[in-house]
């Protein structure tokens, strides 16, 4: 199964890694991460597809369901950028686990999986954007 997945992502010109932990993709100057709990991560992949911006998204099951979602840093990321504090920026050097990458609570699994039509990735400032408004919508 690991090397199926492996074979598939390596055929989007992913360069993954593959370790005990699982099957991961190093992030670079180009890229970025935004981690965000599962109730606002499916409110911003929600409106990430009314917009047709939608990317690759993992889930990372526990408890606190996380997911992750992969992003293209079209510009430096600006030191005073705040993201809510439920949001997490995941840079280089760091890695981005994969599915079918297993955890204490299950395997990773695909919210939005990536496709050969659909593996580039959204620009960071979109989904930080659309995080914002969830977050907000979520306080009220």
């Amino acid at each position: 199964m690991i090397g199926e997945a492996v074979a598939g992502y390596r055929l989007l010109g992913w360069q993954v890694s593959v370790t005990e932990q699982g099957v991961f993709l190093p992030l670079g100057p180009a890229t970025t991460a935004l981690a965000m709990p599962a109730r606002i991560g499916s409110r911003v992949l929600a409106d990430l597809k009314s917009r047709m911006l939608a990317g690759p998204v993992t889930v990372i099951p526990g408890p606190r369901e996380h997911w992750i979602f992969l992003a293209e840093l079209v510009a430096l990321l600006p030191t005073h950028l705040k993201a809510p504090p439920e949001v997490q920026f995941v840079r280089s050097p760091h890695r981005i686990a994969l599915p079918p990458t297993m955890t204490r609570y299950g395997s990773l699994r695909w919210a939005n999986p990536p496709s050969h039509s659909r593996h580039w990735f959204p620009p960071f400032t979109a989904v930080l954007a659309l995080a914002r408004t969830a977050t907000a919508e979520d306080r009220r």
